[in-house]
């Protein structure tokens, strides 16, 4: 639950009041420090730094104490949120009781935190659940002595941790706590070399000696002078001794029997700024904090060399606290934030709180001077006093783009053109043309050479002045370089390279003698810019697919094969080069394809060729590179978007030692803690419903442009690692039951592949795949095994019987689809009639039931006219169709073939099939009939097409007629198969077209003669006009006979 305003105010007040104890007896004024002289091999510039705002890490502004663990995480003492703990990415926080005030941290030899708070001290301890939780030792105090404000020291000694605080000193050792009263009040104590050091006010410094409290020599000189810093002190031939800080005394060096003073010009400025801590940093500085005035880094001659303070960019100027990590950074805990400052990097920096405004594009030294040009102007560098700062050239604003030194001077391009720079101010203007590069080819000749954005200028200098001898050659020119032997290089940005000879030419602008070189491309569409510089004395060229060089003849550039696989595989555009003076090539790359800016350095090996290095210049990555230079000593200066680097090589970093990797926190998909990151880790088993996990890491890596990437590999699931990716957690869901082993490494932002964490797991199944489910299954199935038997024999005999039933009922429904199905494919869809298939498939049977009736016959009936055992064949056809297509359309038409359908229905017998032969065509099978029965049902349809009006739909009705023709099987009864039903179908149709011919609204039918049919197969023939001329057959019509009624 959030406190009351009431307790808010309490703590406000008391964090307030704390505050203002370590403020108390200070001096404010703050004299001007001395100017001192740089040593050669202090650090210049501002390190690198990053601040925490409370929006950051979500506490309380005010922090008191930081220390790290042995895992590598931080931990903080808050002034209202207990203890923090941060590992890189995650912030936690660590409650204490009564959400006191941490004044105080320290770990012990074996890893573990001890908290100082207000009212209470204790150490943190990872829970059941492996999450850090606050152990209080209260319990452990006598309860006559549990009645103390701050414990402002927590100290781990050679016999236990020591909790220090105004009004008592408390040892704890073996479980139990020991308790010393102050007699008055006790201020700060120390531990050094296996010593316990406190400062009782109005007693003086006193040391722990046999369990008593005794004033050292001499200590009674700090009965009112407060101690703020307690550090040791060792010096060649003599023994060693402590080097102690106050506010009134300065620092007195103790050798356990007297004091000297540690002469230091920076004295008085530590007074005003008030002391507040001290200690050693891994590099042999010390570093200072102060209340006033950040923390100030001193030599071991006690002169200020560094300054961390809000000019630097700390968050804040109070430090209550500091630590510096296993990888040489110093962690401030500051009275509004945290922070940390690089210290033990070989990289610093210059910005605008150094006096440098804008991106640096042109790095020079002038004889002991440094020049910075920048898009504001250009800047010199001021090394003489404590903190090296930059102030601005008069005279000179815009951009400025490259310097060269010419007979003592200093000459300066810029967007406002050429300038001569004496010391702090533009001495002279000596040309308005706006200029990229400068050179001279010779060391003591009189022309000055600038590449401009639309070619190369050619200038003398003549009684003093700048004569303008005019263009050279034509193009954008970004970079010049002249040779030894008096040739000029010229770097086009998009152009490639030229080589220019200017030796004897008293006016080059007339006749250049100038070979252009294109560089080795690694695809047609890379740029063909071309940046300049020397390799071991030798031309050499930073192009778009790498570092190369001039070929056999001199007249190409092919790439330099020792850069060859500096990038794998791949390439990189070069755009700034330079080596330094241990052979090293330090190289601005870009790699477009991946939007990858880096600057890094290729080092030989033993047989010339060169590797990439990252490391040291890493949080530079990303950051646009303008200039690059190297002094003499091997500094590195690097002017890019935001300000300017130097790297110093002498200040070494270890590279080969990446963080651990941590597994933070394990939980399921239903916030179940499984595993708080702290502890031992021992095996989980889950319920099969809980099989969905997040694994949360981290790599406890905190220096600035550290880019850790992180592999997982989940055993029992994958096989190889995962991708390298950014994020710090990995889900997984659904899990099936099994056993599990979590992997999770991580690699530095220097490639270096941290030790891998892990965390073993087992899915359960589900209980009903359990091992007492099965052996349940296995009795139930022996307790019902003979019942099942029983009932399994009587419902075999039923099921029988009903499969049985059930297929005959399947066999008749599938036969009942499959005669619709063949019904569908013998049915005419617009009538409803059947179709020629019909015929084709049906009439088989209808001949074979004629000739079986001719054989039952008694012998005697010649032609069978009266016997209704033929079949007739009445093929009929609508007159005129197709002008009521084409008059009403084919809708109509289709009516009035459906109406014809009724007609034809009504006008035949049950027992006569009316067949949909094709278009307004009808076939009319008459089964049971004989040669008489032909004129009649002719006549019938043809009467009762004529009568019907045809409905067209909208009210509109038509007439219509029709023409008939038919013939009978067997055309002739004694000889049956000399025509098929197909030839009689032929004859029944070639009647239709005659009565069509004879006028229509006709019927014409055949019907066999007396005359015997010819044996000859040659002479029979079913065309209709050679059987009537051979009198075989006569031809009936609605002419020649009168229909019957």
């Amino acid at each position: 639950m959030p406190p009351s305003s009431k307790g808010r105010r309490l703590r406000f007040l008391r964090c307030l009041f704390g505050g203002l104890w370590v403020f108390a007896a200070a001096a404010w004024a703050a004299p001007p420090a001395p100017d001192v002289a740089p040593p050669s091999a202090r650090p210049i510039g501002m390190p690198l730094l990053k601040n925490f705002n409370p929006e950051d890490y979500g506490g309380y502004p005010q922090n008191w104490a930081v220390v790290q663990d042995a895992r590598g995480i931080i931990y903080v003492g808050n002034g209202d949120d207990g203890v923090m703990e941060f590992d890189g990415t995650h912030w936690r926080h660590i409650a204490v009781p009564r959400q006191s005030t941490v004044r105080s941290l320290a770990t012990d030899a074996r890893g573990r935190v001890y908290v100082g708070c207000v009212g209470d001290f204790g150490y943190l301890a990872p829970d059941a659940a492996g999450r850090m939780h606050y152990v209080s030792l209260l319990d452990r105090i006598p309860p006559a002595d549990r009645d103390f404000a701050d414990v402002w020291n927590v100290l781990p000694g050679d016999d236990g941790i020591y909790f220090a605080t105004s009004s008592r000193l408390f040892h704890l050792a073996s479980g139990k706590v020991r308790v010393w009263k102050a007699q008055t009040q006790f201020h700060l104590a120390y531990y050094l070399d296996h010593q316990l050091y406190i400062q009782q006010m109005d007693q003086g410094l006193e040391k722990l000696v046999a369990g008593r409290l005794e004033r050292v020599e001499g200590g009674a000189r700090f009965a009112t002078d407060r101690i703020y810093a307690m550090v040791p002190w060792d010096e060649a031939g003599k023994p060693a001794s402590i080097l102690i800080g106050s506010r009134q005394a300065g620092w007195l060096i103790f050798d356990g029997h007297a004091y000297r003073p540690w002469s230091t010009r920076s004295a008085e400025a530590l007074k005003a700024d008030q002391i507040y801590g001290a200690q050693w940093l891994a590099d042999g500085r010390l570093a200072v904090a102060t209340l006033q005035g950040g923390v100030m880094l001193l030599d071991r001659q006690g002169d200020e060399v560094g300054r961390i303070g809000m000019a630097e960019g700390l968050i804040g100027d109070t430090v209550y606290g500091m630590t510096q990590d296993r990888d040489a950074g110093l962690w401030l805990a500051l009275d509004n934030g945290l922070a940390r400052v690089e210290v033990g990097s070989p990289l610093t920096r210059f910005t605008r709180m150094s006096g440098l405004d804008g991106s640096v594009m042109a790095i020079h030294r002038h004889g002991r001077t440094l020049y910075a040009g920048t898009a504001k102007g250009l800047f010199r560098l001021d090394e003489t006093k404590a903190k090296a700062r930059f102030t601005r050239v008069a005279g000179i604003h815009g951009q400025v783009w490259d310097m060269l030194d010419m007979d003592g001077s200093l000459l300066v391009a810029s967007a406002q053109g050429l300038f001569e720079v004496d010391g702090n101010r533009a001495a002279r203007q000596l040309s308005r043309e706006f200029s990229f590069t400068l050179a001279r080819v010779a060391p003591h000749d009189d022309r000055l050479l600038a590449g401009q954005r639309d070619g190369l200028l050619s200038m003398r200098f003549a009684s003093g002045r700048l004569v303008d001898e005019g263009k050279v050659v034509a193009g954008e020119i970004h970079s010049l370089l002249a040779d030894a032997a008096g040739t000029l290089w010229i770097g086009f940005m998009d152009e490639g390279a030229a080589r220019l000879d200017l030796s004897g030419q008293a006016r080059p602008a007339t006749s250049p003698r100038m070979e252009r070189l294109q560089p080795s491309v690694t695809h047609p569409e890379e740029p063909r810019f071309v940046t300049l510089g020397l390799i071991n004395g030798d031309i050499r060229f930073g192009t778009a697919s790498g570092i190369q060089e001039l070929d056999a003849s001199g007249r190409a550039l092919v790439p330099d094969e020792r850069f060859s696989g500096l990038f794998g595989s791949g390439t990189r555009q070069v755009w700034k080069f330079e080596q330094d003076a241990f052979g090293s090539v330090w190289m601005y790359t870009v790699d477009p394809a991946r939007h990858l800016k880096a600057l890094g350095v290729a080092v030989a090996d033993a047989q010339g060729r060169y590797h990439w290095q990252e490391r040291p210049l890493q949080a530079l990555s990303g950051k646009t590179v303008f200039a690059l230079t190297s002094e003499p000593d091997g500094v590195i200066w690097v002017g890019t978007n935001d300000g300017l680097y130097r790297h110093d090589p002498h200040r070494q970093k270890d590279y080969a030692t990446p963080a651990a990797t941590l597994l933070r926190n394990v939980a399921t998909h239903g916030g179940k803690l499984l595993w708080g990151g702290a502890g031992r880790v021992a095996p989980a088993e889950l319920d099969w419903r809980e099989n969905s996990l997040r694994f949360d890491y981290a790599q406890p890596d905190f220096e600035m442009g550290a880019a850790e990437r992180y592999q997982v590999m989940l055993e029992g699931m994958d096989n190889t690692w995962s991708a390298w990716t950014n994020e710090t957690y990995r889900d997984y869901t659904n899990l099936p039951e099994g056993s599990y082993r979590f992997r999770v490494r991580a690699r530095d932002a220097y490639g270096g592949l941290g030790s891998e964490a892990n965390f073993s797991f087992r899915v359960l199944p589900p209980w009903y795949r359990s091992w007492w489910a099965y052996l349940t299954w296995c009795a139930l199935l022996l307790l019902v095994a003979k019942g099942a038997m029983r009932w399994r024999l009587r419902t075999l005999r039923r099921r029988n019987q009903a499969l049985t039933k059930l297929v005959e009922e399947r066999t008749e429904a599938l036969e009942c689809a499959n005669s619709a199905l063949v019904d569908q494919t013998i049915t005419d869809a617009l009538t409803g009639l059947r179709n020629r298939r019909y015929v084709i498939d049906h009439v088989d049977k209808d001949i074979a039931t004629v000739q079986r009736n001719y054989r039952n016959l008694a012998l005697g009936y010649a032609d069978h006219a009266d016997a209704n055992i033929n079949l007739l064949f009445l093929m009929m056809d609508l007159d005129h169709f197709k002008e009521v297509n084409d008059r009403y359309g084919h809708a109509a038409g289709d009516r009035v073939l459906a109406q014809l359908r009724d007609i034809l229905v009504a006008a035949t017998r049950e027992t006569d099939t009316p067949v949909r032969w094709g278009g307004e065509e009808f076939l009319i099978v008459a089964r049971f009939a004989n040669n008489a029965f032909g004129p009649v049902v002719a006549d019938r349809i043809r009467t009762m097409v004529a009568d019907h009006p045809f409905d067209l739909g909208n009210g509109l009705t038509i007439h219509r007629t029709c023409s008939v023709g038919f013939a009978s099987y067997p055309v002739f009864a004694a000889s049956k198969h000399n025509f098929g039903w197909e030839d009689v179908v032929n004859l029944a149709d070639q009647c239709l077209y005659r009565a069509k011919r004879d006028g229509r609204n006709r019927w014409v039918g055949v019907v066999p003669t007396d005359a015997a049919l010819a044996t000859d197969p040659g002479e029979i023939t079913v065309d209709l006009d050679v059987l009537v001329a051979k009198g075989y057959l006569s031809v009936l019509s609605l002419d020649d006979v009168a229909a019957p009624g």
